[in-house]
């Protein structure tokens, strides 16, 4: 093997040592990010890859192998720079004791899956070839490792990586088909049922037989982390649990016995890809429902009108479509980003079969719209009814003169496109799919399109001023004005009395005042936020009502009764966010992010250490940023910066 004379250095101490100061980092990249002027900054990593040598003029050596017992950075440290994204690359540079100590760490032993070095060392152990699929593996745990390890596995289109129960993936930015096809789902459940057999949560019945080709015990336990493989763990869990219920005649489980409910966290910032992983997730999870009710003989389907039948795993995925095209928007770095954070609920028989799903939603971001960032869309369902709305139906809306780029709401930013190739013609034909297999009637589609369309109006409706500029009114002839009051169904004086003017009640007597142009504009806004808003709440519950089992009943249109057995809950919550300006909704989706954080390290990292030492296992505590005083910042009684908006909120004038 390579000696381990491999280390990572910080280039803020190479910069310190070479420039006699620390050059600043490249921020964080973006797709469609224009970097051929030459004016983008330059793009460097906090760490570089290096070896270490004897002296200054000595070429990197193996004989330079650093001690296992040894502090190596107890004196001056030669290191031959070998990064080629560092501008330092095969420079030597000597590190003092004072910056080694906390600016260089070793490598890991783990050599190129590529390279033609021998897979084992001198005192005969064997060297992984290439980086661990599990960072548990790490010989040598910190950010440069974890990093590497991610961008190696990446080469070869590895994705996933585990460290210990939690799941890493990177988003590739592209199609990977092979990673999500029939018979890759196929592997990971014949891995899951297999494991169910071993320790007896599941019937030797229910194994497929072997056929010539297939993966052996060894290779299905060897399979790589994936996805589905944290979809089957959730799924065999509680079915092992439903089991133990059952084996115990139905009775209570003891005191401190955890139930059969499993959940999945799906977290990340912005463009992380944690909407498509939500959907695979569910997708796994159908499928695995598909399979054991075809096992059970009891296939549920759904009778519709006409000839066609759905299945519920059917149905529950056909949620998807509707709640991302009037939820999900394009935004600097994903195409396709949830604007609302949601917690679905699989619901399970005790056979194991899907019997229905609820879906819970958090904090749709209404400012989206009425203003969107340069390079950012609206909400997708505006521009998919813009380009899939027949002739007829563009004349019912009032739309028949207008594109896109003719709405306030919809061009503000100057984004009307995708950047995944994905055309708002088709996205609308799979709209109208999922809501036609989702049993949502004509007529209330139409309903649906008009209060949404009715917004698009709203953005354009003009405001004259009035005697000085202190009152306001509706312009009555336009064309947007008349389309909103014929959608809405409401009247001219109902709705300029509702946007120019609000009433002060005093005692018995109620008081009219005019409101100027500007607060008139506000008025709007605030009309359209609330309508959409409402809209979309609507739409949740209306899939809700068909894939939810009611409690001692059917889970909608045309199933028979079945009881909840368990669920598996997968939370997909919003990325975290940092813009130029930040709104409230903003704020609020960053505290919901620091919240899962501390709770991801109380119960993965403070638990597990605190596990360890009352084992008695001698171990190195392992520092993690505490972010508690964000939270109080935020959230403290009486201080917090929500209770300060409160009191603000409520105070007179």
């Amino acid at each position: 093997m390579a000696e381990q004379n491999r280390v990572w250095v910080k280039t803020a101490v190479l910069d310190e040592i070479v420039y006699g100061k620390s050059k600043g980092l490249r921020r964080r990249a973006v797709p469609d990010e224009n970097t051929s002027n030459g004016d983008a900054p330059e793009s460097r990593y906090s760490w570089a890859h290096a070896t270490i040598v004897q002296d200054e003029d000595a070429v990197p050596s193996t004989s330079a192998k650093v001690k296992k017992d040894a502090d190596p950075f107890e004196n001056d440290v030669t290191l031959c720079i070998i990064d080629s994204n560092s501008p330092h690359e095969r420079e030597n540079i000597t590190i003092p004791p004072g910056m080694a100590k906390d600016g260089i760490v070793l490598d890991n032993d783990w050599i190129d899956a590529e390279s033609d070095d021998e897979d084992s060392d001198d005192e005969g152990f064997k060297v992984e070839r290439g980086p661990p699929s599990d960072l548990i593996g790490l010989t040598h745990l910190h950010e440069p490792a974890v990093v590497n390890c991610l961008k190696f596995r990446m080469r070869y289109d590895d994705i996933y990586t585990s460290t210990g129960p939690i799941l890493l993936a990177v988003n590739p930015f592209r199609r990977i088909n092979s990673l999500y096809n029939d018979a890759t789902m196929n592997l990971y459940w014949k891995r899951g049922e297999m494991r169910a057999i071993s320790d007896g949560s599941a019937s030797p019945d229910s194994a497929q037989e072997r056929k010539e080709g297939d993966l052996t015990e060894e290779e299905l336990e060897a399979l790589p982390p994936h996805v589905f493989a944290i979809a089957d763990n959730a799924f065999r869990a509680m079915m092992k649990k439903l089991k133990e219920k059952e084996d115990m005649g139905g009775r209570r489980a003891p005191a401190g016995e955890k139930g059969a409910d499993q959940a999945i966290l799906v977290s990340g910032e912005s463009g992380a890809g944690k909407t498509v992983t939500t959907k695979f997730v569910m997708k796994y999870l159908a499928s695995l429902s598909s399979r054991k009710a075809k096992n059970n003989k009891e296939k549920e389907k759904v009778e519709e009108k006409g000839e066609k039948k759905q299945t519920i795993e059917d149905q529950v995925l056909q949620s998807n479509p509707i709640l991302e095209s009037f939820g999900n928007a394009r935004t600097i770095r994903n195409d396709n980003s949830s604007r609302f954070g949601k917690f679905i609920e699989m619901q399970f028989s005790r056979e194991g079969t899907l019997i229905g799903a609820s879906i819970q939603t958090y904090l749709l971001e209404k400012v989206r719209l009425v203003q969107q960032a340069p390079g950012e869309r609206n909400y997708h369902a505006l521009y998919e009814m813009l380009a899939g709305f027949t002739e007829d139906q563009l004349d019912k809306y009032f739309l028949s003169d207008y594109t896109a780029e003719d709405f306030k709401m919809t061009s503000n930013s100057g984004t009307y496109d995708r950047r995944d190739g994905v055309e708002d013609f088709d996205t609308f034909g799979e709209l109208k799919e999922a809501m036609d297999e989702m049993g949502f009637e004509v007529e209330l589609q139409d309903n649906i399109f008009a209060i949404a369309i009715s917004c698009l109006h709203a953005s354009n409706i003009e405001f004259l001023e009035l005697i000085h500029g202190e009152s306001s009114e509706i312009e009555e002839d336009s064309p947007h004005t008349e389309a909103v009051l014929k959608l809405l169904g409401v009247t001219y004086e109902g709705m300029n009395s509702a946007l120019c003017s609000f009433k002060i009640k005093a005692g018995k007597e109620t008081h009219v005042r005019a409101l100027p142009k500007e607060k008139a504009e506000k008025g709007v806004e605030a009309l359209i936020k609330a309508t959409y808003g409402a809209l979309f709440l609507y739409l949740v519950g209306r899939v809700n009502s068909c894939i939810t089992v009611k409690e001692g009943g059917g889970g909608g249109r045309g199933k028979k009764a079945v009881k909840k057995a368990g669920f598996i809950g997968v939370l997909d919550i919003f990325g975290f966010e940092s813009f130029k300006h930040n709104s409230f909704e903003q704020l609020c989706i960053n505290y919901c992010n620091e919240a899962l954080q501390q709770q991801f390290n109380l119960f993965v990292l403070k638990n597990e250490q605190d596990e360890y030492e009352r084992e008695g296992i001698q171990w190195n505590f392992i520092s993690f940023p505490e972010n508690a005083d964000v939270l109080e910042l935020i959230s403290k009684k009486g201080s917090g910066i929500i209770s300060i908006l409160d009191d603000q909120c409520r105070a007179p004038g």
